[in-house]
């Protein structure tokens, strides 16, 4: 009987066991909550050990963390101008599609756990609040007071508070969320149709 040689095992990389662990974690989280999930069971999700899991990420509390801001960071990036020439309109439609580009099952994910679970890690919800998404809002905005000042954009109510301007793809999550697929499916490329049209409306060129 010949010996069957053993199979070599494959070294992940730092990146992939990382990304192992997210979403072993999302999917912990996602079916119990994060006070039930705990590190044990995130780890045997993953396929390694409590000890690997904590070369990675300190505790419970990074690994949420990470996953705010590694799924919806994205979605804060801030509109620019296009280049002197270019269609304003075709740069407002390629962001908005990017927007609804970035409406995942695991974005889906992470704002229901945001919804469900905001009362139970305020400070974490905060800290991710005052850390990322209110730096990137006000980046934003001063970004588009300057086009203003600068007559690059007529000012409008969407120019004076132009974080607004994610309310469609807020309802868009929201109808993921409570909607039948097929329904949520169909809000979805309307709401997307329609938001395209009201940009186009409110955030004009001069």
């Amino acid at each position: 009987m010949m010996d069957v040689p053993a199979k070599k095992r494959v070294r992940l990389s730092t990146e992939v066991r990382r990304q192992q662990i997210l979403d072993a974690a999302l999917t912990e989280f996602t079916a119990l909550g994060f006070n039930a999930a705990s590190i044990s069971k995130i780890a045997a999700r993953a396929g390694m050990s409590k000890a690997n899991l904590y070369v990675h990420f300190a505790n419970k509390d990074e690994i949420f963390e990470t996953l705010l801001k590694d799924v919806l960071q994205p979605a804060l990036g801030a509109w620019q101008l296009p280049p002197a020439g270019a269609s304003v309109e075709h740069a407002l439609d390629a962001y908005i599609d990017h927007q609804y580009e970035q409406m995942t099952p695991q974005m889906v994910s992470i704002m229901k756990l945001l919804i469900s679970e905001s009362h139970r890690v305020p400070e974490l919800i905060r800290r991710w609040q005052d850390e990322t998404v209110l730096p990137a809002h006000r980046e934003q905005q001063a970004r588009i007071d300057q086009y203003v000042a600068d007559g690059a954009l007529q000012k409008t109510p969407l120019t004076d508070n132009f974080s607004f301007i994610m309310a469609p793809v807020l309802y868009a999550v929201i109808c993921k969320l409570i909607f039948t697929p097929e329904v949520a499916e169909t809000e979805r490329q309307k709401t997307r149709a329609t938001h395209r049209q009201l940009i186009r409306l409110l955030l004009k060129a001069p």
